[in-house]
């Protein structure tokens, strides 16, 4: 729940001679995560001024006061006003109270102004604080959405805005400061000597596959005669890059138990085309990390690049190695729905050999060092300098959303266990939960989602349908055995809603629909 308190309720918080003081003190509490406090930056000095002279009037204890003012403000949310909104309203009677209040429901459109009087005030959506203690309105929605971006940004607001508009001032919108940054950050993050910034993910696979055509055969692409192994599950861009790069996806089977690549299945293939693979391309799915050790071992053994795909596990580890460090080199997408996300679309390539990660930073660039003197054929592929800035941002807090999202996987597999029909997914260490999918078994997954729906819950089916049975791949691909277990979880997979600020309480809301749903079920 968002609130914005009006300037007496901030009052009779910070200053305990005031009558309201015990009132404010128990149901105003930036601390805890239950609410988020706004305060407005353009009332902070009215705010600060008017504190401190109450408590002059009162015979507070000013060092006291202004150690209470601080901790306040350290607790609370920021609200950024604009230039525009302050134009707006410059003409109207309360100019400092309609600018907060017009800026609070911007970021918080369901929002509450509290106020100190007896009745709702003179903001919509206003509520007194005896009103507010008695439990009315609080308007939280009964809903669980499957993401909730509007939430993160107002979780990170302050940093965000601040970095964004940090890149505007600086007007060097094209491979600006931010990038760098960025890049540096992520190389330190994952212990990787290389990131280049890419203008998505799918864009960071394709020139990763590129720059290797060139490193490996000498050539712009490779042929069709050069085969890549990956999974049938995951998303098109995969699969797709191989095509653009001009080489064959061969599509192996998954272990059940992870969603991933099986490396028996590797193996086998290996054993019987010991000469037309040149590269593996393992996809963390749901941000659970490939047996890489397996992976490195058959690719070692045959001198195979290994491409990793983490576009859904940032921050994930296999071994205590970050993801994306382990292979040749790693692709990551920063669309907005991943654990670490951008506002639009974005990508990085990671690596720790420098003449991949040097051909990969030149085709992101038209293809050569000198753009007016191009080597290969390169794409207009930069990561784009104002989503660096949000990524760069959003950085702070990617460690704690994944602990938290590890923190919500716990409570549903404690809540989940048990229920005839319904396979959890693995726990594994180092696992970030990119999304929290399920198998429902006996063809019921699709009657959980349409009760989920109503309830009010979200969900989604990551994947419907395998790579190798869409269109694109006809015809372009090998598959050199039955792929049954991943055809099976494309039948039986559903991700439920494990959003990193979702509470315990939405959590489990959806627990418990979960199980009336296989109850109900059982008793028909």
């Amino acid at each position: 729940m968002d609130i914005m308190p009006e300037l007496d309720i901030v009052l009779d918080y910070l200053i305990p001679e005031r009558p309201g003081h015990a009132l404010a003190q128990k149901y105003i509490r930036p601390d805890e995560s239950s609410a988020r406090i706004w305060i407005a930056a353009s009332t902070i000095d009215r705010l600060y001024t008017e504190t401190m002279a109450e408590g002059e009037k009162r015979n507070t204890n000013r060092a006291e006061l202004a150690a209470a003012f601080s901790a306040f403000m350290s607790q609370v949310s920021i609200l950024t006003v604009t230039a525009q909104s302050a134009r707006d309203i410059v003409s109207f009677e309360h100019i400092a109270g309609d600018l907060a209040f017009r800026n609070f429901k911007r970021v918080a459109p369901n929002g509450i102004v509290l106020t100190s009087g007896d009745g709702p005030g003179r903001y919509p959506d206003s509520v007194s604080l005896m009103q507010f203690a008695a439990g009315e309105p609080l308007r939280e929605s009964p809903s669980v959405p499957m993401l909730d971006l509007k939430e993160e940004y107002r979780y990170m607001l302050e940093d965000i805005d601040d970095s964004v508009l940090q890149g505007i001032a600086d007007t060097r919108y094209i491979l600006g400061p931010a990038v760098t940054a960025l890049e540096k950050r992520i190389g330190e993050y994952l212990g990787v000597r290389h990131c280049v910034g890419a203008s998505s993910g799918t864009d960071a696979l394709v020139i990763a596959l590129r720059a290797l055509a060139i490193m490996r055969k000498g050539e712009e692409y490779f042929s069709r005669n050069d085969e890549i192994i990956t999974t049938p599950l995951t998303f098109t861009a995969t699969g797709d890059a191989i095509l653009r790069a001009g080489a064959t996806p061969v599509f192996v089977d998954i272990d059940p138990g992870t969603f991933n690549m099986d490396p028996s299945k590797i193996k086998d293939y290996l054993i019987k085309n010991p000469d037309s693979v040149v590269g593996i391309i393992p996809v963390h799915l749901y941000g659970q990390a490939c047996p890489m050790d397996d992976i490195m071992a058959l690719s070692s053994e045959r001198g195979l690049f290994v491409l990793e795909d983490v576009a859904q596990a940032f921050g994930g580890s296999f071994h205590g190695k970050k993801l994306g460090s382990i292979g040749t080199g790693g692709a990551f997408s920063f669309f907005p729905s991943k654990n670490l996300g951008s506002f639009g679309d974005g990508g990085m390539i990671a690596s720790n050999d420098d003449a991949f990660a040097e051909l990969a930073r030149m085709l992101t660039k038209h293809g050569g060092k000198d753009k007016y003197n191009v080597d290969h054929i390169g794409y207009n592929a930069r990561l784009d300098t104002l989503q660096a800035a949000v990524v760069l941002a959003k950085m702070k807090y990617v460690d704690l959303f994944n602990n938290r999202r590890q923190e919500l996987a716990g409570q549903y597999r404690d809540g989940l266990q048990g229920i005839e029909g319904l396979v959890l997914p693995a726990a594994d260490e180092g696992h970030v939960f990119h999304q929290y999918t399920v198998r429902v078994l006996n063809g019921r997954r699709d009657g959980l989602q349409t009760y989920l729906q109503s309830q009010g819950i979200g969900s989604m089916i990551y994947y419907p349908l395998p790579l190798h049975k869409m269109k694109v791949f006809a015809n372009r691909m090998k598959l050199p055995e039955s792929v049954l277990q991943a055809e099976t979880a494309c039948a039986e997979v559903l991700s439920l809603p494990i959003e990193p600020l979702q509470s315990r309480e939405a959590t489990d809301s959806v627990i418990r629909s979960v199980r009336n749903f296989f109850k109900g079920s059982a008793s028909c």
